[in-house]
């Protein structure tokens, strides 16, 4: 193994065994990276085997930053909710893990209600791009000789034209933002059900087809900038294994052409955009599902709480 790599995988161990509840269930995780390293060897060249190991350990950094976040932040609030002694004695253990348990469970619905309104809002400019996007439609030729006039026209000729544009691209840019936000929302507030593996995998598909979707539009104006971005794009992936093959099925041939244009254009019209809308509505079903369990286990938390007070 590298020595960085080693000295690397050392610092993370270092790192993680500070807090020994995550160390004893998360060790095995890192030990099967370290070991890893010796296949990627065999399988890769020494620096995209090195490269590989190391991103797995970022992962893996990142994954445990979060988990103790988390747990820092429920130790928080379970401590500012904490019921002081009366002048009888200490408040019975009993009430006292009842009312634990009810400041992490609100910490999980609040973290659960952040993300289905961030769901809502996802929902919400998805479908403004897509109805802006049909309006646009109306007038824009996705042609080499067509696609930047046409747009010249909608933007400077058609009555409110600038307008459905702009709403088209904000749309389109805050739907990536939130995207990537309720990546990080749903990772601290995580809960391996059902409902929330849906909502987890629509969420990435979702952000994944939002990048797309903004990709497959820089060609879409047909000027300088966005033609030169788009060659330079298009020879970076044609230089991954197989990337010729896929560079010729997104460019249409070997040039970028009127040919190249339609192809971004039906990507972006059509795939993607159904794509993200159906993700959209899977991610906010999955959501509500999952607001709707956490509601029903903080009101179950309060009783019991309740109960455990009046002891």
């Amino acid at each position: 193994m590298n020595e960085k790599d080693l000295k690397l995988a050392e610092k993370t161990g270092q790192f993680v065994r500070r807090f020994p509840d995550i160390w004893q269930e998360y060790q095995d995780w890192l030990r099967a990276i370290v070991s890893s390293q010796e296949k990627l060897q065999q399988r890769y060249s020494e620096g995209l085997a090195s490269l590989i190991f190391r991103w797995r350990l970022l992962y893996f950094g990142i994954y445990m930053f979060g988990v103790v976040g988390r747990k820092t932040v429920a130790q928080i609030f379970t401590q500012l909710s904490r019921p002081q002694q009366t002048n009888d004695g200490p408040i019975v253990k009993q009430g006292e893990i009842a009312t634990q348990s009810l400041q992490i469970n609100r910490t999980y619905f609040i973290l659960q209600r952040i993300a289905t309104l961030l769901a809502v809002a996802e929902l919400t400019l998805c479908g403004l791009a897509a109805m802006t996007g049909v309006m646009l439609a109306f007038y824009y030729q996705p042609t080499a000789l067509g696609a930047h006039a046409s747009l010249h026209a909608i933007a400077y000729q058609i009555v409110n034209g600038n307008l459905i544009l702009s709403l088209h691209n904000i749309a389109g840019n805050g739907l990536i933002v939130l995207a990537l936000v309720q990546i990080v929302v749903m990772f601290l507030g995580r809960q391996f059900m059902r409902s929330w593996l849906t909502a987890w995998i629509s969420g990435i598909c979702l952000a994944l087809a939002t990048i797309g979707l903004s990709w497959t539009a820089i060609i879409l104006n047909w000027d300088q900038v966005g033609f030169w971005r788009f060659k330079i794009e298009l020879n970076i992936i044609g230089s991954l294994p197989a990337g010729s093959f896929l560079r010729e099925v997104l460019a249409g041939g070997s040039a970028i052409n009127t040919l190249t244009l339609q192809h971004m254009y039906t990507l972006h019209s059509y795939v993607l955009a159904i794509a993200a809308l159906l993700l959209s509505v899977i991610h906010l079903t999955a959501h509500l599902f999952q607001e709707k369990y956490w509601a029903q286990t903080a009101l179950e938390s309060w009783h019991s709480s309740e109960d455990t007070s009046t002891i």
